[in-house]
């Protein structure tokens, strides 16, 4: 039976599946159908199924809370964090790519189409010198080695570390305060000495970055921003 489909009075299109031996009405968001699904009683009236629906307005508003914003995609003119500095990303037709930072402003050289692939190079190498500096740098100091650090794009954490030496960090927090990237790589390198969250772990974190509560509270409160970009 194909889904029908119903449009609620504050704009929510939801689509109706209809089950055989189902006995109840439930409501739910569908990640791979990006889509609000009710799944319905194959003999229950298509009036009593809308009347579930348009009475489930809180369930709505929480759900809609907690689904992550559609990227903004950077383009010439725009401002972007970087390591805490606001600059304005400007674009310069070249036949060459690269990126220069002058001042304020950040520019994009290169051809229109790749604009935002080189931007999104930079930024990535430019996290990877970061990340690789101040980790090795809290690896002397702890006594600790790192096996590799690797960059990524993680879509649901900022850091980790792995009991063979390997240290993977979100190419993102680039974009947040250079303290706040500073504490990340305490946090993970600590971890090469304690792999828990024990006493001793943040002995060794605030050893490495003494404001390491409020670089951590910061990242808590402003995660979602990292990743709203690109």
């Amino acid at each position: 039976m194909q889904p029908q489909t119903y449009t609620t009075a504050c704009g929510k299109t939801v689509l109706i599946q209809r089950k055989l031996f189902l006995k109840k009405l439930t409501l739910r968001f569908s990640k791979k159908q990006k889509a609000f699904v009710v799944s319905a009683p194959s003999l229950l009236s298509f009036s009593k199924v809308t009347n579930f629906i348009d009475s489930a307005h809180a369930w709505f508003a929480k759900m809609e809370a907690h689904q992550p914003k559609a990227l903004r995609i950077i383009a010439p003119g725009d401002s972007i964090s970087v390591l805490g500095n606001i600059v304005r990303v400007d674009f310069i037709q070249s036949p060459k790519s690269m990126v220069v930072l002058k001042d304020a402003v950040l520019e994009v050289h290169g051809i229109q189409s790749k604009f935002g692939q080189t931007l999104s190079k930079y930024l990535k190498d430019l996290a990877s010198q970061k990340f690789s500096q101040y980790s090795h740098e809290y690896a002397a100091v702890l006594g600790v080695k790192i096996n590799q650090i690797v960059i990524k794009d993680m879509k649901t954490r900022f850091g980790s570390c792995s009991s063979f030496g390997n240290l993977n960090y979100c190419w993102r927090v680039v974009l947040a305060p250079e303290p706040v990237l500073a504490y990340l790589c305490a946090h993970e390198v600590s971890h090469l000495k304690e792999m828990n969250h024990s006493k001793k772990f943040w002995t060794h974190v605030e050893r490495l970055c003494p404001d390491y509560k409020n670089l951590q509270k910061w990242l808590k409160q402003h995660s979602k921003e990292l990743f709203m970009h690109f």
